[in-house]
């Protein structure tokens, strides 16, 4: 979402990073991922999230290995789409972006095929824990898991990757972020959370769909703003994205934005056929999030349940200083099955 979106910008240095390791559970997963959701209990000044059926609003979250070497990605292709196959199959069965055969798109191709390969790879690699949430969010808010590919080009997955105020897996400013429900301040930074930032997304996103009845104009929007975008639909009178490029009528970076979106979106449908190989085990991104009345620190709350630091700090990328806000308003996520341990360890302290 930056107005200067540059392809794999990130690759060279230009991303501001804190080197925290990513956590890594080894699991397999299906074609889609699967709910598992799991009531929590009140126990000493802890909260459970109050909610009903809003993704990790209310309850532990966890995908589920079934069977087989299939991917959150392999689920993107359209011979394997069924809409028996998660909550949110009915979009997939309904909701296709076409891909042209534009010139531009298949040069983008060529370069993650080539001089964009490791790119590509350690985009894959940061994406397995997340891929299967992030794109059960855009289906289920109508937006085509496809467009996944936007995270593969704003920030390779490093969800610290900053470039001229824009932030986050999706490069969100904070403005824009702001305005879509996010917290962006001191103390937090939910662009930094993958699944806050990625509703905030799909909802940008299906906005400027239903504004312009094209994924191509919504993208453009996504990447300069439907102002500018208005403009030049309005002079060239048409709404169709590739006429804009050719007379030059969106800026050079939109011109080049959408393409590379969509070479992206084409590569992860089939990512064999593109030289790429599917993960054969998916981290699970799995914890349970509750609401705290105190501001600890991570690593307080690390060592009172046994766990390594980064850990805590994976599971709540959306801390910037690695505690709970002075007004508490945010949820603090705990490894799943933490929960009792926790909570004997925040009665203590809250009796000191």
């Amino acid at each position: 979402m930056a107005p200067d979106s540059r392809f794999w910008r990130h690759q060279l240095g230009e991303a501001t990073q804190r080197g925290r390791k990513h956590m890594l559970f080894r699991a397999t997963l299906p074609v889609f991922l699967l709910f598992t959701f799991f009531t929590t209990q009140t126990k000493a000044k802890t909260e459970p999230v109050a909610g009903s059926c809003n993704v990790l609003a209310s309850y532990t979250f966890r995908h589920k290995a079934l069977h087989g070497n299939y991917t959150a990605l392999a689920s993107l292709s359209p011979s394997t789409i069924s809409p028996s196959t998660s909550p949110a199959g009915q979009w997939s069965s309904r909701i296709q972006i076409h891909i042209p055969e534009e010139p531009a798109i298949q040069r983008y191709i060529r370069h993650l095929e080539g001089e964009g390969r490791i790119t590509m790879l350690k985009a894959l690699e940061r994406s397995r824990p997340y891929l299967p949430v992030m794109t059960e969010i855009l289906e289920s808010q109508g937006v085509p898991a496809e467009l996944i590919a936007v995270v593969f080009i704003e920030s390779c997955f490093d969800r610290e990757a900053s470039h001229k105020g824009a932030g986050g897996y999706w490069q969100m400013m904070a403005a824009t972020a702001q305005k879509l429900g996010l917290r962006v301040d001191r103390w937090v930074d939910e662009r930094c959370d993958p699944v806050k930032s990625t509703k905030a997304a799909a909802k940008y996103l299906r906005l400027f769909y239903n504004k312009y009845h094209s994924w191509e104009l919504a993208l453009a929007a996504y990447n300069t703003g439907d102002g500018s975008l208005d403009k030049a639909v309005g002079k060239i009178r048409t709404s169709n994205f590739w006429e804009l490029a050719r007379r030059g009528a969106v800026p050079r970076r939109t011109r080049a934005y959408v393409p590379k979106v969509l070479a992206a979106a084409k590569i992860i449908r089939n990512l064999e056929a593109h030289g790429f190989e599917y993960p054969h085990g998916t981290p699970v991104y799995d914890f349970e999030p509750v609401r705290v009345k105190s501001p600890l620190k991570l690593a307080e709350i690390a060592r009172w349940i046994n766990v390594p630091l980064d850990t805590m700090q994976d599971l709540n990328p959306s801390l910037r200083l690695d505690v709970l806000p002075p007004d508490c308003n945010v949820n603090l996520n705990l490894p799943s099955g933490a929960r009792d341990e926790f909570d004997l360890a925040y009665a203590k302290h809250i009796r000191r």
